[in-house]
């Protein structure tokens, strides 16, 4: 007769691990981002199945992002040329990791052969960005059968330019020239959404979704449009899908780190675009987007680390002030104690046009604390600057002092009107036209009409800007008269 003890022993089920146990448990850490961890049981699995072509392919992974190029190379190699020579992905992913060796001609090599393998893979947006990298890097040049590659290039460059109809024809040229180019169609939409026509732009997204459904590209495109649209109820319906992709390339991490960065979900941004930063080579955007994102997660040491590599986006087509996420971070709460913010700042001091010099000094003369009054102090005694604007930051120092000069009253109204007060971040163009009365050789009264002058300078800028207002409007709007107005308007005229 069994005892208690001996019937409960005899129902242990043994477990011995296996291949598949032990490569799960390495999805598993490098979904954590914890690398040595997955390496150590993919190599386990790898060791129950040495010709398993997704232990050795997702090992590959590992290994280039920990920065073990030729080690991955060697079992890329041997999964494409052994055992399965249809996994073409592998020509791709070889590439990358003689690219990050410095190896141009073989990466060059391998990218031209996936692209001739896979002209509709999962990677070839990616490849094809690649291989225009590679071929800067290489003696080689474009080849005849490529010049989609290069029409592509010249329409990414003009939609940065914002020439968005010049991008337009390009981008149609490419998609005549191969229907299946489908970062021609995500930029094609993009293009259409700058100028206003959204629904061509949705149509094109969900052509791509629908013929690609997995394209990172178009899904998070989709999910900035719905964002900057308001649409607030497609956003979350879309949400937990972005949340759900788990890319293994770099520029899909970089774009859906882009675009949690675009959401403000500053943890699921610094996440992606950090484990993306050692496998390419990035812009001066995607070390901005890596610096604030490093520094909402309170990383500050990585944030001014990456904020080096960003340069004050000395590399693109526009004034730092004129970037959305720049303007967001001057208006957050804490940006009076942001590091990032002091530095660009000082930076446009020392080398922004006339306009960004104006705006910083009223930037950093609306804040108290040291940081800020050493950069005032600091540009006021300044042999190099500007007589004129090492004075206004002498005048600016002060903030009480300041607001008793009859000159800078006019700004401080305008900020009143416009701003509540504060800096006008969003119209700080208006500075400049400030600046040129600031200057004026005119002898000033200390009864000078505060109320006029803003709606002459107000009236100015929105001339410029193309924004259609009348004389008496801005009159009516500074609480002056039209004739008062038109006085002024002849004495600016004139100097």
């Amino acid at each position: 007769m069994k005892t208690e003890h001996s019937s409960k022993k005899s129902q242990v089920i043994s477990f011995i691990p296996n291949g598949d146990y032990y490569f799960q448990k390495g999805i598993t850490a490098y979904q954590k981002g914890d690398l040595a961890r997955a390496k150590k049981f993919v190599n386990r699995a790898i060791a129950f199945n040495p010709n398993e072509t997704e232990y050795l392919c997702q090992q590959a992974a590992i290994l280039a992002e920990l920065e073990e190029y030729n080690e991955s190379n060697t079992l890329l190699k041997k999964v494409i040329y052994e055992l399965d020579e249809n996994m073409t992905e592998c020509y791709f992913f070889l590439a990358n990791n003689f690219a990050h060796l410095g190896n141009y001609e073989e990466a060059l090599k391998e990218v031209k052969q996936y692209i001739a393998s896979e002209p509709n893979g999962g990677f070839i947006e990616e490849a094809h960005e690649l291989y225009k990298i590679l071929i800067l890097e290489s003696d080689e040049a474009f080849f005849g059968e490529d010049s989609h590659v290069v029409d592509h290039e010249k329409g990414r460059q003009a939609l940065e330019r914002g020439e968005f109809w010049e991008a337009i024809a390009f981008f149609k040229k490419v998609i005549d020239q191969r229907s299946t180019y489908w970062a021609a169609y995500n930029n094609l939409a993009i293009a259409y959404y700058s100028l206003g026509k959204t629904k061509v732009a949705f149509d094109i997204l969900e052509e791509v979704l629908q013929k690609d459904p997995g394209n990172i590209h178009a899904l998070c495109n989709r999910m900035t449009f719905y964002f900057q649209l308001k649409q607030f109820d497609r956003v979350e319906s879309l949400y937990t899908g972005l949340l759900n992709l788990y890319p293994l390339y770099p520029e899909h991490r970089s774009k859906l780190g882009s675009t949690f960065f675009f959401l403000g979900e500053y943890e699921f941004a610094y996440r992606w675009l950090k484990s993306a930063e050692p496998l390419g080579a990035w812009d001066q955007t995607f070390y901005y987007w890596l610096a604030v994102s490093a520094y909402r997660v309170g990383k500050k040491q990585e944030a001014l680390k990456a904020w080096k590599r960003v340069d004050f986006f000395s590399d693109s087509p526009f004034a730092p002030f004129e970037y959305g996420k720049i303007q967001e971070l001057l208006k957050a709460e804490d940006a009076e104690d942001n590091p990032l913010v002091h530095s660009l700042l000082e930076q446009q001091l020392e080398a922004g046009q006339e306009k960004d010099k104006v705006f910083a000094l009223f930037m950093l003369s609306s804040w108290e604390n040291p940081a800020s009054q050493a950069i005032l102090d600091a540009f006021s005694q300044r042999d190099s600057a500007e007589e004129s604007l090492r004075t206004l930051a002498h005048l600016l120092k002060d903030r009480q002092a300041a607001s008793q000069d009859c000159k800078l009253q006019v700004m401080f109204g305008i900020e009143k009107k416009l701003g509540a007060g504060k800096p006008l971040v969003d119209y700080y163009g208006i500075y400049l036209w400030w600046y040129k009365f600031y200057t004026l050789d005119v002898h000033v009264k200390e009864d000078i009409d505060v109320s006029t002058w803003a709606a002459v300078i107000a009236y100015y800028w929105q001339k410029a800007e193309g924004i259609t207002v009348s004389q008496l409007e801005v009159a009516e709007m500074y609480g002056t008269t039209l004739y008062r107005v038109r006085k002024l308007l002849n004495v600016f005229k004139q100097h």
